[in-house]
Order: C-alpha cells, then structure tokens, then sequence
C-alpha cells in the first residue's frame, strides 16, 4: 500500500492514585479540565496494589484513587505527551524524594486500551522519548478482554466496565 490511514481519536484517561491526607481529587480534576476540557470521574472500590504504593507513600496512611477521562476524543499522539507531562506532575507533587501521587495515562480507542509507562517488556511498544505503550486491554466481540499481562489493578469486573462504557461513550462521539 502506498498510503497510510490515520487512526481515529482516543479518549485519555488519568488515574490518580494519592495520599489523601495530601491531596484531594479535584487539585487532579481541575489539572486535567484546565489543559483537556471537561471529563468524566470515577472512583472504583477496588485497589489491589494500595500495599505496593504504601511503601513509597508511607504505610498507614490514607489513599485514594480516581479515574478521570478526557470528553473530548483527541490525536493518540497525546498519549506521549500526556505521560510526560504526566511525570512533570509527580516531580511537582513529590515530598522528599518521594511520590506521594502515582498518575497513569492511558488511550481509550475502540479496538484496545493502553496505559503509557516508562519500563520496557516484551509486550509493550516503544512510543518514543523512553515512554513505552502496554496493550491493556483488547477489545473481542465488541467488548474488552483482559490478557495475560494485564496489571491486576486493572482486572477486576468494576473497572472492566466503565473502560467498556467509556469505550461506548467515544464510539457515540466519534
């Protein structure tokens, strides 16, 4: 083939996992309306890692985690961008040296989910300025499909279906 096709927009999606004794959701919320316009927030029940994150964020103390995706479909070239922007956010935020808000980005497009992160694997693509891209979910049968490599914060049935309804929503927007 002598030409390409462009690909449609994505969605971007941000969650915040946080010290809530530091922050609150709407310092996160009124970043991401500020630089990508109005956007949708959820709060899931189920946080499987809060352990992990305790040991950089301090045990014992409260946290919190909000999703938030952006209304307005946009260029997947975003995702990049908005991960490195992303990491400006946790130096900003950082306290002694530590994270006390752990931000993933992610896209949103009608045929997978990807979360931008900055290790390599042998399922994650190099997008380019040491950021990499981890197929998250992949959509069969009209609907998403967890993988093998899948993080486990990102398999349970509660979050499944608001990436699924948010995949509804662009479809609907586009």
């Amino acid at each position: 083939m002598l030409t390409t096709t462009s690909p449609g927009p994505g969605l971007l999606f941000f969650s915040f996992l946080y010290r809530a004794d530091l922050f609150s959701y709407e310092l996160f919320e009124d970043r991401i309306k500020s630089l990508f316009g109005d956007c949708m927030r959820f709060k899931p029940l189920f946080n499987p890692l809060t352990q992990y994150y305790e040991k950089e964020m301090g045990e014992g103390l409260p946290l919190e985690r909000y999703f938030f995706v952006a209304t307005a479909p946009l260029p997947r070239e975003f995702l990049l961008s908005t991960k490195l922007l992303s990491l400006d956010w946790e130096k900003e935020w950082s306290v002694d040296g530590k994270r006390p808000v752990n931000v993933d980005i992610g896209l949103i497009a009608p045929e997978n989910f990807i979360l931008a992160t900055t290790k390599s694997f042998s399922h994650r693509i190099y997008l380019g300025q040491n950021i990499y891209g981890d197929l998250t979910y992949l959509t069969q049968n009209s609907t998403y499909s967890l993988l093998p490599w899948t993080y486990p914060d990102y398999k349970d049935q509660e979050k499944l279906d608001f990436f699924n309804w948010c995949r509804s929503f662009l479809l609907q927007s586009i």
